[in-house]
């Protein structure tokens, strides 16, 4: 079983949800929270849409196994 499949669109859309904060960086109020994959695992991390500072960050399961995709 693949942890996530290939993908077969030419773009991958992910839900991206505003969160109602401040930037502890470059203070911008361009918060949001998303998913995404890297050597750890997956996570659903609220990055700075301005600076790209990760204000928090979470594992989570797998979609694919989580029944999500």
């Amino acid at each position: 079983m693949k942890i996530y499949p290939q993908p077969t669109e030419l773009f991958i859309n992910e839900a991206v949800e505003e969160v109602d904060d401040g930037c502890e960086r470059c203070g911008a109020r361009r918060l949001a929270r998303y998913r995404v994959v890297d050597y750890r695992g997956w996570l659903r991390v609220v990055k700075c849409r301005a600076c790209l500072h990760t204000a928090d960050a979470q594992r989570i399961e797998s979609p694919v196994l989580s029944g999500e995709l």
